[in-house]
């Protein structure tokens, strides 16, 4: 589904000199696509698709001039040249969502056993959040873990390298068995009953690193793309990534870090519907989706909180009817009033940051070994989405409500009171939320100076309690969740 101002099929690139930059195009996603496994012209591509030739160089030349792509000499061909991706996979479409649930239900297991979230489930859960809303993330966190990989000897060498992958999971009680001779596959093998699925999301930015470092670390390029394997009910894990295709190349060091301009030309937001992310850029659709997001309106509401004609704004909410974005309230029929019948995921605008040096700290903060993998990761992957202009606090809402679904299912003899309990463990350290009252149910969440996120804990609080009450009692119960800033002097 394409069309003027939405898309369910993109990709969203953050490149050197042109901001972020969005590709919609169906040819142009294919060629981008290919690219992650092998070396692509102009001649291959047009006898592998029956098309013409100029047809493939047109669209190759638009990603060029996106700043997208970058060209090569072919080597066997001095006639010719070959293309390669040179920017930051950030965004994409998505559509295989099956093996989520396992995923979430490990990272829900392993906070009910230990009492407590912990940075490793915080990723896990962030990440499932976002593929289970429709979003492809694999390449963006290749692209944190390639940031993150540090320039040290201990990183530089193969050898090292697998006895560290080796003793870390020893240490979380897994065994691995690691195979590179053609290709990299890391058969990952819970040593106890755990189900360790989780770690098909949290070993991605890892990965990212080596294929950065691929022909240094195993004498070959890797691609850039992971199959996955899920067995034995997530006691089992297996991660291959092919050999990348093509002749030799230098690798670029493009890095979030060496940004001095995220600027953003198109402000986009992506809603999931049916379990598709689908991106708009069309702004009377994004202001009505927000405004929607506050509760439901009429369309005078609508053209008085926007600012835009009240023809402009009935032509979007009839699209957006058709697209199963929004619906009739049919609780407000008089004037008739529109909700939202999507989930919101996340909303890109010009970035209010002006300086991204947290980057460069969070990465030797990491390296200096003074924060832990999973925190890093997470901290460089928020940062650098605060540096693009990208919110979504929103969308964590939704991510609360499907764990506590999967809390529920683990235990569905639970109490209602006990459920309130343990939402207060779903929020990691440093940060802390407390039950203030049960009646009427109010939950503050601490903040720390030291935190990981802006706000999205007080969302998935609020989420995971008011789905769960629901699933417990059958009653919607009002959720007032607080949240408190450590060293400011004003809470939100």
């Amino acid at each position: 589904m394409t069309d003027f101002g939405y898309s369910s099929d993109y990709s969203i690139f953050l490149t050197r000199n042109e901001g972020v930059q969005i590709v919609t195009n169906d040819l142009s996603l294919k060629i981008l696509n290919e690219m992650r496994f092998r070396e692509v012209s102009p001649t291959s591509m047009a006898m592998e698709l029956g098309l013409p030739k100029s047809t493939i160089q047109a669209n190759i030349s638009k990603l060029l001039h996106m700043g997208i792509l970058c060209q090569d000499e072919n080597k066997e061909d001095s006639r010719g040249v070959i293309y390669r991706i040179d920017a930051i996979q950030v965004f994409g479409s998505y559509m295989d969502t099956k093996w989520q649930l396992n995923v979430r239900t490990a990272s829900a297991s392993r906070i009910l056993s230990k009492g407590r979230c912990t940075s490793r489930e915080d990723l896990s859960l962030y990440g499932v959040s976002l593929t289970e809303s429709g979003l492809d993330i694999v390449q963006g966190l290749f692209s944190v873990g390639s940031s993150l990989m540090p320039d040290t000897p201990d990183y530089s060498d193969w050898e090292s390298i697998k006895r560290n992958i080796l003793k870390q999971s020893s240490d979380r009680g897994m065994k691995v068995l690691i195979e590179d001779r053609s290709g990299l596959k890391l058969k990952f093998r819970s040593e106890g009953d755990e189900n360790i699925a989780d770690v098909s999301l949290i070993v991605v930015p890892m990965l990212g690193g080596i294929v950065s470092r691929s022909k240094d670390l195993l004498g070959y390029h890797l691609s850039k793309d992971i199959d996955l394997e899920i067995e034995d009910y997530g006691r089992e894990v297996t991660m291959t990534v092919k050999p990348f295709v093509g002749q030799d190349y230098v690798r670029s060091g493009f890095r979030h870090h060496n940004m001095s301009d995220f600027k953003v030309d198109q402000p986009f937001a992506i809603y999931s519907i049916d379990d598709k992310a689908v991106l708009f850029t069309n702004s009377t659709m994004i202001s009505v989706l927000n405004s929607l997001t506050e509760g439901s309106k009429s369309v005078n509401e609508l053209t008085a909180a926007i600012g835009i004609p009240k023809a402009t704004v009935y032509a979007s909410l009839v699209k957006l009817m058709e697209m199963g974005a929004i619906n009739v309230d049919e609780n407000q029929k008089n004037p008739k009033k529109y909700s939202l019948d999507s989930d919101p995921v996340l909303f890109c605008k010009e970035p209010e940051v002006t300086n991204c040096n947290k980057l460069a700290e969070i990465r030797e903060r990491f390296i200096r070994g003074e924060i832990d993998y999973y925190s890093a990761v997470i901290g460089y992957a928020m940062e650098a989405t605060k540096c693009m202009g990208v919110e979504f606090d929103r969308m964590f809402s939704k991510a609360g409500r499907t764990t506590a679904k999967s809390v529920i299912d683990l235990h569905p003899d639970i109490t209602p009171q006990n459920f309130v309990d343990i939402s207060c463990s779903m929020v990691s350290y440093p940060d802390q939320a407390t039950v203030v009252s049960y009646i009427p149910l109010k939950i503050d969440v601490t903040l720390s100076p030291h935190t990981l996120w802006r706000s999205w804990p007080s969302y998935f609080v609020k989420g995971f309690i008011e789905n769960g009450l629901l699933n417990l009692t059958g009653d919607k119960y009002k959720v007032t969740v607080e949240t408190i800033r450590q060293g400011n002097e004003g809470n939100s």
